[in-house]
């Protein structure tokens, strides 16, 4: 466990942090479970117990430590979830406990972001290090497991194991994907193929794809794409700007939204039609270049406020930057050599100790820079767009820093809206509407998708990053990547709903086309918020025609979406909720509702109770003339595991059912499976239902010789 604070690792059965004392952030140990279409990640190193045969104990641990740290930390960075550490490796998983659109992505670039992380440690550390990864994409249960106060959030299936298969195939340096990731993220990301492995467990599984190189990242095919929407949000930062031009002191703004809803894009937009007295800069960590290193990306600063490219050599920057720093910073030559020194281009200065204990030198100097750019020019003002990871603390240290300075700043700080200050001003990123949802992927769609994919924009929400998956999975043509790629985007907008409104889709999912309000409040009887919620959603809407008297009818939107929850409930917590909606179905509802009915109890594993509703639907079928109802309970029936005399009794019914329609067949038949087991009734009514037995086969011959009378 990390802290959500400092980034200080700590022990799993800490409360409190050792290092800044603060509350740690507890793992999700909700006894729920579910089925989630994940991606499962799992990082190894390679020959560590050879490479480090010489080092002392503690010199061991504090590299395994260090390592792990790391690879930790590029997981979080990717919003995945570290589900274990196991040896000197550990399993990661993105799409448990929340979803994005592009999990499997997710998956293989941090998988990929770590290898690289480690070969770097190795390298400080004149070490050979390299590491290996596995990772695979597919369905899993997710939840807590253990007993009694010792319980832990992961997930379970085969596609953990193939995982972890798949990491011990791996050649140093090397991510090997699955069938399904590859499938998944073929259009983002090269890959090679690999053939002829053989993996324990997995006979059938031979070929993988070994990670090449990130396309996108290369060259983002949505960049040039034009502006849809935000016209709220553009308004605020306008608004937010002009107030610290006119105050002249900085100000910070958080601009909250999820991986993918567009902020980064937002800020982009704002940068191109904010005013020419107006500079916008943008500030995240060095994890990119180098996935060790959490700190501010100073080269980035410097590239765009002092014009030193990474590209030039030292000596060429060095002189750039000079030039530049005694023009916004006259005769502070401390300040430069700060400045130079955090870019590498002179040598650190020697602090004091109490120097050391203080804030960051260099973040003070830059801090200085930023503010000269203001007063460069009369009336200009500056927007620092800060990509606020998750444990960053020195780029978190010095956006605070600036927020607090002199002169007109905007620190915008870019996040997924947790762990914020109380006291924090946020401007949250809503969804695009449909009609700009359906506008965004005309972009990148044939529009002869457009009809077909209202429906589906309406269910994945408006998030860009969703839009745009949905386009990938509508212009794929293998159907089982469509569906999996459409569940994915599916669960994603599930888990944007508290846990009491999902366990109310699940009981509304299962309950069929329509489910009523009494039984979702009595499922999940604190859920009456919740069902505000899926109604302000759209998710669940109230049906016309209401089928129980007195009752509020709600359907689904759409029936993907229905499909996509009934896909995340656990086989093994089924039974239980069919069983809570057939009873209550049997206390509300009227006696045209047996099919219904007599269908929960026999998926619930109440046999006897599907039989008694079962033959009492085919009676009123039977009553009502509707004998394709009537056929169809009387052989839904002969599926059930029930006693002889229940067996017999519905038999002799569908044959006495059967002569009424004038079927002989169907008829001889029932009468047929009636034969077959009277033998075995219980003596006491054997004598009875046989005698009913002779009297509709006398019927039955009757039937059958009354047209050659007639004739």
């Amino acid at each position: 466990m990390r802290c959500q604070h400092c980034g200080t690792v700590a022990p799993t059965a800490m409360r409190y942090c050792g290092m800044c004392g603060l509350a740690l952030a507890t793992r999700p140990v909700s006894g729920e479970r579910e089925r989630r279409r994940v991606s499962v990640v799992f990082v190894d190193l390679m020959g560590f117990s050879t490479l480090t045969r010489g080092l002392d104990p503690e010199e061991l641990r504090d590299l395994a430590d260090e390592v792990l740290t790391v690879v930790a930390g590029v997981v979080e960075d990717y919003d995945g979830y570290v589900d274990a550490f196991r040896g000197d490796g550990l399993s990661a998983v993105f799409g448990a406990p929340h979803s994005h659109p592009d999990d499997p992505y997710r998956a293989v670039v941090a998988a990929s972001a770590s290898l690289r992380a480690i070969e770097r440690i190795g390298h400080e550390r004149g070490l050979d290090l390299h590491g290996r990864a596995g990772v695979t994409t597919g369905m899993v249960v997710a939840g807590a497991v253990g007993s009694g106060r010792v319980r832990e959030y992961t997930v379970m299936g085969s596609v953990v194991n193939l995982a972890s298969r798949l990491e011990g195939a791996a050649r140093a340096g090397s991510v090997l994907v699955g069938y399904d990731t590859y499938e998944a993220t073929r259009h983002r990301l090269t890959y090679a193929r690999v053939d002829d492995l053989v993996l324990a467990g997995f006979p059938n599984v031979t070929s993988a794809y070994a990670f090449v190189a990130d396309r996108e990242r290369e060259a983002d095919p949505y960049r040039r794409l034009p502006f849809v929407g935000r016209t709220r949000e553009l308004a605020a930062l306008d608004s937010a700007l002009a107030q610290v031009r006119e105050r002249g002191r900085a100000s910070e703004l958080w601009l909250v939204g999820e991986a993918g809803s567009g902020k980064t894009r937002l800020m982009q937009t704002f940068a191109e039609r904010v005013e020419a007295n107006t500079t916008v800069v943008r500030l995240a960590t060095q994890r990119l270049a180098d996935p060790t290193n959490g700190g501010p990306n100073w080269s980035a600063l410097a590239e765009q406020l002092l014009g030193v490219r990474a590209s030039d050599d030292d000596r060429t920057r060095a002189q750039r930057a000079q030039e530049q720093l005694q023009r916004l910073l006259p005769d502070e030559s401390r300040a430069h050599r700060l400045v130079l020194s955090s870019l590498g281009l002179v040598a650190r200065p020697a602090w004091t100790r109490l120097e050391r204990r203080t804030v960051d030198r260099a973040a003070l100097a830059w801090r200085d820079v930023l503010s000269a750019v203001t007063r460069s020019t009369p009336g200009h003002a500056l927007v620092l767009a800060v990509a606020s990871e998750r444990y960053a603390p020195h780029l978190d240290a010095f956006a605070s820093l600036l927020a607090e300075s002199d002169g007109p700043i905007l620190v915008v700080r870019l996040s997924r809206g947790r762990d914020l200050p109380q006291d924090a001003a946020r401007l949250s990123l809503q969804p695009l509407s449909t009609e700009e949802s359906l506008s965004l992927l005309d972009q990148v769609v044939d529009p002869v998708f457009r009809t077909a994919a209202r429906a589906l924009v309406e269910q994945v929400g408006g998030v860009p990053a969703a839009i745009f998956e949905l386009a990938r999975a509508l212009t794929i043509t293998q159907d089982t990547n469509v569906s999996s790629s459409l569940v994915s985007l599916l669960q994603t907008r599930i888990d944007g709903f508290e846990p009491p409104a999902r366990r109310m889709l699940a009981v509304a999912a299962l309950a069929g086309e329509r489910s009523w309000q009494d039984l979702l409040l009595e499922a999940v009887p604190e859920g009456r918020s919740s069902l505000s919620a899926l109604r302000d959603a759209d998710v669940l809407v109230s049906d016309d025609d209401p089928t129980l008297p007195g009752q509020v009818t709600y359907r689904f939107r759409s029936e993907l979406l229905r499909r996509a929850v009934l896909h995340m409930i656990p086989f093994g917590e089924r039974p239980a909720l069919h069983l809570r909606i057939a009873t209550w179905l049997e206390e509300h509802a009227p006696l045209a509702f047996s099919e219904s009915i007599a269908q929960h109890f026999e998926k619930g594993g109440a046999i006897d109770a599907a039989y008694a509703h079962y033959l009492a639907g085919a009676a009123e079928a039977l009553a009502d003339g509707d004998r394709p109802r009537s056929e169809r309970l009387y052989d839904a029936i002969t599926r059930l595991d029930v006693d002889a005399e229940a067996t017999v009794q519905a038999a002799l019914e569908h044959a006495e059912a059967a002569l009424q329609w004038q079927a002989s067949d169907v008829a001889e038949d029932a009468l047929g499976r009636a034969e077959a087991h009277i033998d075995a009734c219980p003596p006491e009514v054997a004598p009875r239902l046989r005698e009913a037995l002779s009297r509709l086969r006398d019927d039955l011959h009757a039937a059958r010789r009354l047209p050659t009378a007639e004739a």
